[in-house]
């Protein structure tokens, strides 16, 4: 079956491209014919044009973006984000649409004037050819309701993370002796709307005072850092409590092997948190968000401090046990379960 994947080519950049990649990496394996087209990407609300014959050569395979005359003779296309009208006219092959963003997150911007990916989606539900609108996450399930009919809005149990980049065995990174903890805290999730990491760091704050030997690393910080956060950098400085920080930066499977604990505002599996556990790295995260290792109030930094302290004393005196429940955990991402699910959908709804 030949699948043509149209997305925002951002290695290391995105985290909507990298889910792409192992949705697209999983179609490789399960025996499709796959391409990739660069849509381009969008910065600071400029869009810059897709380009053909990018490479990503990574983990032993390398993807090539493709023309868009690809599509003609396709029979799914996977959009993962906005495509040019110009590019599907000439081409009737039935649209899956994956849905990367939280509900709240396609809402808000619109609701403040930034953009119009809420409205977008519910256009997009009522095209004919649109046979499935795809998310990962049940919790959301009541939320898109409203503008996705029943019938075309599909919910898979889990996305699926490529094990054989993501695992626990592996290069590993290092921190300087300065910036090295006894127990190394990783913040990693990108910043949005509706969910960003202000509210966490108070909880690593609040468990620094109680428990020395804490350094939280933060990646996916804005550049420059905005003046408000430098606030909360310099009260983790006070507690001796701060580690690296970092923009977005490639080959983070190597920042989890380094780290004890991920923490994450999330109450989803985000691909920071899935990532993570399939690293072997261990993952508070907020309440209702099954796939964490510890759950947390993160809008109380109190009780949150608590927590990771739990988490701190757990790791010490069962870390055999809590290695074995991420290792399950992370059997829930696997490629060849995601592509069972697929193959379904696409017999389905395929030329």
């Amino acid at each position: 079956m030949k699948i043509v994947h149209f997305v925002p080519f951002a290695p290391n950049a995105c985290g909507m491209y990298e889910a792409a990649r192992d949705m697209y990496v999983a179609d490789l394996k399960a025996g499709h014919d796959v391409h990739m087209v660069d849509v381009g990407v969008t910065v600071n609300g400029k869009h810059k044009p897709g380009s053909v014959g990018k490479n990503d050569n990574r983990n032993g395979l390398n993807i090539i973006t493709e023309n868009q005359n690809v599509v003609l003779d396709a029979d799914i296309i996977m959009a993962h984000t906005g495509v040019s009208d110009n590019w599907l006219v000439k081409c009737q092959a039935p649209m899956f649409w994956v849905m990367h963003g939280r509900p709240a997150a396609c809402f808000k911007p619109e609701q403040f004037k930034n953009r119009s990916s809420y409205s977008l989606m519910a256009e997009i539900a009522t095209w004919q050819r649109a046979k499935v609108l795809l998310s990962f996450w049940e919790y959301h399930r009541i939320f898109w309701k409203p503008i996705i009919p029943a019938n075309k809005l599909v919910i898979l149990p889990a996305p699926p993370i490529d094990g054989s980049r993501f695992r626990k065995n592996g290069k590993t990174h290092f921190f300087n002796a300065a910036k090295d903890g006894m127990y190394n805290i990783i913040m990693a999730e990108s910043w949005r709307e509706d969910v960003d990491c202000y509210e966490i760091v108070h909880g690593v704050i609040e468990a620094a005072k109680k428990q020395p030997g804490i350094k939280a690393h933060i990646y996916a910080m804005e550049s420059p850092v905005p003046k408000c956060w430098e606030y909360l950098l310099s009260e983790l400085r006070k507690y001796n409590a701060l580690g690296e920080i970092w923009g977005r930066r490639p080959n983070m499977e190597e920042i989890y092997r380094a780290g004890d604990i991920l923490l994450s505002p999330q109450r989803i599996v985000t691909r920071t948190v899935g990532e993570a556990l399939c690293c072997g790295l261990p993952v508070i995260a907020d309440e209702g968000n099954e796939f964490a290792t510890w759950q947390a109030n993160i809008r109380e930094p109190d009780k949150l401090a608590d927590v990771i302290i739990q988490a701190i004393n757990d790791l010490s005196t069962k870390r055999s046990e809590i290695w074995k429940k991420v290792e399950k955990t992370a059997l829930s991402f696997s490629l060849t379960a995601y592509s069972l699910q697929m193959n379904d959908l696409y017999k389905k709804h395929a030329f």
